[in-house]
């Protein structure tokens, strides 16, 4: 079977065991059954996510002129104590940035290879968890936007990581941690 596309953030369905789906235009693979597959992935070309064009991809997806100039790649994204739509603030597109920012985030506990805080619009939940590579997970505050979320993450950064070592989560090295007594 071959299929052409722009790879993208695998789609997830939460099951007994996590299926994985790479959707593309105009189908989907569900990878799921490729494990203990050979498979062939050609790279083509590259595609910003923003504009479409094959140019080089910054970071995110983006080529540096989208990455740089999208709503979808400001800074509030990966920091989101930057975030400013709640004061009506404009970073790159106040329409956007409020469609997102001001939703109800969630900040919780995941642990993938190690106990991490994090945050995430409430509509990401488990999604966001299973990006993640996390065995468990769980919500310690629901905020009303995407800043105080952020805030309460920044001040629980000086007691828990807030980045996962992917090294040790790809090879399963986890330890079992009670997030409810962590």
């Amino acid at each position: 079977m071959l299929v052409t596309g722009t790879l993208r953030k695998m789609q997830t369905e939460l099951q007994e065991t996590v299926q994985y789906y790479w959707v593309f235009k105009d189908n989907f693979i569900h990878v799921n059954q490729l494990l203990d597959k050979k498979i062939h992935i050609k790279h083509v070309a590259n595609e910003c996510l923003n504009c479409g064009l094959d140019k080089k991809i910054w970071r995110q997806g983006f080529c540096y002129d989208c990455f740089t100039s999208a709503p979808q790649a400001g800074d509030w994204i990966m920091k989101p104590e930057l975030s400013r739509a709640h004061l009506d603030e404009e970073d790159r597109d106040l329409e956007y940035e409020k469609k997102v920012q001001l939703k109800p985030h969630i900040v919780y506990l995941a642990n993938s290879s190690n106990v991490k805080v994090g945050v995430t619009r409430k509509t990401q939940v488990p999604t966001r968890w299973i990006d993640q590579g996390a065995h468990e997970a769980i919500a310690i505050l629901e905020t009303p936007n995407r800043y105080l979320a952020g805030i309460a993450e920044v001040a629980l950064k000086d007691h828990v990581a807030d980045k996962t070592n992917w090294r040790k989560m790809l090879t399963n090295d986890i330890e079992d941690v009670d997030l409810l007594r962590f």
